[in-house]
């Protein structure tokens, strides 16, 4: 016999006993029964749920495997505008006398460089790989499942010649860094667009600090702990800042003084006028070399925030800040982030300029590039791509041509003029 009320006995407990009743409403939820008198509501909404899983597996598989055919469509970086071509090498330099914080093992301070510079026209060679392969197909997996998500490294193509003859002598040198966490192939557009119009650009790779840095010999270094930050709190945060950016400006500073005394395979680098140009981090790890390099006659920081040195000493050179958007509200970090770009602007000759309708990462080629998930988290903004590189690189020239080259003020002016994307914050 059954024990009425006990659920471990009783297949159809409360007011679900009645065979006589095919449907009753037990707490908003239907209690139904089958030909063979037993509850079928579990039955229908595992069936019910069943069929959405199916159908949000079905739409997630469509949609991972439209993804993963947009990411590897071949993507052209935008043609430079200058009157050259653009030549690229790869080097790697060792600072015998640095142990690299960034690393567990003792090793010396390793650094992978970039150097883009003027070739003439008309070589017919190929073009050199956004990424070496053993690098792309590193970067292509660094998101784990969600790469799918984000472009292929390998797919990307560029306007460079590996190797190509350095056109012209000792062209002036412009010291390029990333923000944390990109390689500095990601500021390809714009290196590419500086060596057009005659600049040799030497983009430092902060191995420990780039999610992953490829070197020639085809090792491969990975980000740390130590090379990244971690921290939330204001204060600790500028202080880790301040300890990576400050590993970044040795690096930069022992790539000038390297390649000055030993120039490379190319030729030899006009580095007596030196400007330094980064994003995030290495926007503030731009502005604090400066100021600590006599050779340096510009610096340019593309949406990073300063926190080092050089906030309190300034600097005595033009300077150039272009920042994203303007924010509706400004928390605590984005509000020493203003007191600090006002101190630098009554410090020194500091220029600051927003572009309306960008975000942090479309100073980038990402901003061009298949990366669908960037936009909804707030890191791209709503202006297109393209034109977000064509104000970058032009109000990034200009500035450059009145620092090194000396071209009239009024030519920089007449730059910001054509943008009405461009106002002062």
């Amino acid at each position: 016999m059954l024990e009425p009320g006990n659920p471990s006995r009783d297949p159809l407990p409360g007011p679900c006993q009645s065979r006589q009743t095919r449907r009753l409403i037990v707490g908003g939820l239907p209690c139904a029964f089958d030909p063979r008198g037993g509850p079928v509501l579990i039955r229908n909404v595992a069936k019910g749920l069943g069929i959405f899983f199916v159908g949000l597996f079905v739409i997630i598989a469509v949609g991972v495997g439209a993804s993963g055919v947009a990411r590897v469509q071949a993507r052209q970086l935008a043609e430079p505008t200058g009157p050259s071509a653009v030549g690229r090498i790869e080097l790697a330099l060792t600072d015998a006398a640095r142990i690299d914080p960034f690393a567990s093992d003792g090793r010396p301070r390793e650094i992978a460089v970039w150097i883009w510079y003027p070739t003439a026209k008309g070589n017919s060679a190929a073009t050199a790989p956004y990424l070496p392969k053993p690098w792309a197909d590193a970067a292509n997996h660094v998101y784990g499942p969600a790469s799918v998500l984000f472009q292929d490294n390998n797919a990307v193509r560029t306007n460079s010649i590996v190797g190509a003859a350095l056109q012209g002598k000792s062209p002036p040198v412009v010291v390029l860094m990333p923000g944390l966490g990109p390689s500095i192939a990601e500021y390809s557009a714009l290196a590419e667009d500086l060596a057009s119009h005659g600049y040799a650009v030497v983009g430092i790779n902060p191995s420990g600090s780039s999610q992953v840095v490829g070197f020639p010999d085809g090792h491969l270094v990975y980000g740390t702990p130590e090379g990244s930050i971690a921290e939330t709190n204001i204060d600790a945060w500028y202080a880790t800042a301040s300890r990576v950016v400050g590993v970044w400006v040795d690096d930069a500073s022992f790539a000038v003084s390297t390649l000055a005394k030993s120039p490379p395979v190319l030729g030899a680098l006009d580095f007596s006028h030196v400007a330094y140009v980064g994003h995030s981090l290495g926007g503030n790890a731009s502005f604090e070399v400066c100021a600590r390099d006599p050779r340096c006659s510009a610096a340019i920081d593309l949406d990073g925030t300063i926190f080092s040195q050089v906030r309190s000493t300034g600097l005595k050179v033009p300077g150039l800040i272009l920042q994203a958007n303007d924010k509706a509200s400004c928390d605590g970090f984005c509000q020493r982030r203003k007191d600090d770009f006002k101190a630098l602007t009554l410090s020194g000759p500091v220029r600051v300029f927003a572009v309306n309708g960008t975000e942090h990462l479309n100073f980038t080629d990402n901003s061009v590039l298949y990366m669908p998930v960037l936009r909804p988290v707030g890191q791209l903004g709503s202006i297109d791509g393209a034109r977000g590189i064509v104000i970058t690189r032009d109000v990034v020239r200009a500035f450059l041509d009145r620092g090194i080259r000396g071209t009239p003020a009024s030519t920089f002016e007449a730059t910001v003029g054509r943008y009405g994307e461009l106002h002062a914050p």
